[in-house]
This record gives structure tokens, sequence and C-alpha cells, in this order.
């Protein structure tokens, strides 16, 4: 079992410098912020705050007691003292992708670790960018300096997943609305999914009776995306391109619904800015449609980035970008 150990007391040095018949008192820097890891290792003690699991952990979380399901991360650091006054919002967290680029975590809580003075608890919001990002390093800034870096894994959907979506239809009166949409943030559709989704979908089938299509246009304060990248396999080497969301609320275009071509949505709202993939594996016109889907992490830039080519599956021999 992996837990907090092995912590160094570090001195408190006092300088006394001597002028005359006068002691004048000096104080050196306060130590820089470190977090802790495990033992001869760079990744971070770091826990779900809510259900104290470790890593890797997804962004959104179906177990998750918070009204938005996004994990909250809770790391343990020494040397992270607030001073009289401050509160949270004195202490930034930084995350470092794969390719280097960086984002902003909303520090949402800094408090002392009960009976532990000498331990600080730091509890950060993972935001949707990170999803499906894989290893980051994470630091802290308090006062101005920079705690070291620490390795967290952020849990990325490894094989895409099957569903089949019926046609959206009004028969007799009923709406079959929840059933011919689909939530890649949470994986489900249907009633059931309802608690979750708060009817915040992020595709919907046979929205057209004359057409077999996919739309991403639902809620008031949609900006979401979805572009036809072609006939793909998911082994093929390709390249997930960005997909700009629209800058203020934008009916997006129907795209037909073609077997065998894959489709990238770029879901942007008020609550969610997140990636997906899916691919047509079937089609029956009119009816019904197979898709296979995958979350994959936003190919934008990060802090202060511009965009990126976008992100790679498999070797990336094949480069696309889409505006």
């Amino acid at each position: 079992m992996r837990t907090i150990s092995t912590l160094l007391t570090l001195s408190f040095q006092v300088i006394l410098v001597i002028t005359g018949t006068e002691c004048v008192r000096a104080q050196a820097p306060a130590p820089a912020p470190t977090l802790l890891t495990e033992e001869n290792s760079a990744r971070a003690i770091a826990l779900d705050s809510v259900t104290q699991v470790r890593d890797p952990l997804p962004v959104v979380a179906l177990n998750n007691l918070s009204q938005d399901r996004r994990t909250r991360l809770a790391l343990f650091g020494i040397n992270v003292d607030l001073s009289s006054g401050e509160n949270a919002s004195a202490v930034t967290a930084t995350a470092r992708d794969s390719r280097s680029r960086s984002y902003s975590l909303k520090v949402e809580f800094v408090g002392k670790v009960p009976k532990l003075d000498w331990l600080t608890q730091v509890v950060v919001r993972l935001p949707d960018e990170l999803a499906n990002a894989g290893d980051v390093w994470i630091s802290i800034n308090l006062h101005g300096q920079t705690s070291n870096e620490v390795l967290f894994n952020v849990k990325v959907q490894s094989e895409p997943r099957r569903v089949t979506l019926p046609a959206r239809r009004i028969t007799n009166g009923q709406d079959n609305y929840v059933d011919a949409a689909f939530s890649f943030e949470f994986g489900m559709n249907g009633v059931g999914a309802l608690s979750l989704t708060r009817n915040d979908w992020d595709i919907l089938f046979g929205n057209r009776p004359d057409r077999d299509t996919f739309g991403v246009t639902m809620v008031v304060d949609d900006r979401s995306r979805i572009r036809d990248l072609g006939a793909l396999n998911w082994g093929d080497s390709f390249q997930v391109p960005v997909i700009p969301a629209y800058p203020v609320p934008t009916n997006e275009p129907d795209v037909d619904a073609i077997v065998g071509h894959m489709y990238v949505v770029h879901t942007k709202d008020t609550d969610t800015d997140l990636y997906a993939l899916f691919r047509v594996e079937a089609l029956e016109p009119g009816k019904s449609v197979t898709i296979s889907w995958k979350g994959v992490q936003s190919p934008e830039g990060g802090i202060g980035g511009s965009p990126s080519e976008g992100a790679c599956f498999s070797t990336c021999l094949a480069r696309r970008r889409v505006l």
C-alpha cells in the first residue's frame, strides 16, 4: 500500500547581522514549496479528493459527488504556508502534458492536514483539456516560488466502445430523443443517463426524416463542431484535427452518416470542452446506426499557446487539419 512516507524535517535558518552595538535579525528566504512523491520516484503522492483512490484517474468521473462530475485531485506538499488572510487563490497550479503544452488547474482548497501541521493538502480541479492525456507533470506556485514537478496519470480510454442509436422519431406522441442522442462525456444515453447528462448530449442521430445525419447543436449555449474525416479505420495513421469551437452559440450543420467514415466532435458549451472520435460501423437507413467511439485529448494549444497540428493517432503518417 502506497502511503505518505520518508519526509524530511527542514530547519529554518536565522542569520544575525551585528552592526556596532545593534543586533539586527535577518531572515533567510522561505524555502520553495515541495510536492511529495513516492519514494525513489517522481510520481506524485496524490488521491481523488472524494474516493481517496490514486491514479490513473479520469477527468470525468461517474462516481464523483460534485455537480460537474469533474475529478478533484488532492496533492500533498511541504513549505506550502499561506500568509495571514490568504486563501486558496494565493496558490496556482499548472499541468504539462507529453507535448509540453501547459494547462492551468483551478486550485479549490489549500489547508493543513489534521494533526500534521507540517503537511499541506492542495486540491485542484482537472480541466477538460486534460481528458485522455496520460502522464502529465504538475507543479504549484506560491509567493512567486514554483515547486518541483510531479508525475500524475490521467486515465486514457484505450479501446473504442460501441453503441447503437435509433433514428430520432416521434411516434404516437412519444419522442425517442434521449435514445437517439449520446454523451461521449459520460459514455451513455437513454432515460437512465438523464441524472448525469441533465439532457445535455454530444451528438444526435436521425433528426431529419429525409437523410441519415448526425447533429451536435442541441442546447441554447452549444458552440460544438463536427467534421467527417472520411473513410478511416481505428488502426490507420491520421491526425486528430483542431476544430475551433464557435465564439458564440451557433447552429452547426448536420453531417451525413456514412459507413466506414470517421468523425471528430468538439463538444463545447458552458459546462464542457471535450473532443471525441467516432466511426460508423453499420447503418440501417432511416432506422438506426452503430458507431464505435473514443474520447481523445484536445489537440488545441495550452496556456498562451496556439493550436497544434493535432493529436496523433497510430504513427501519424498522414497529417490533416480542419479549419
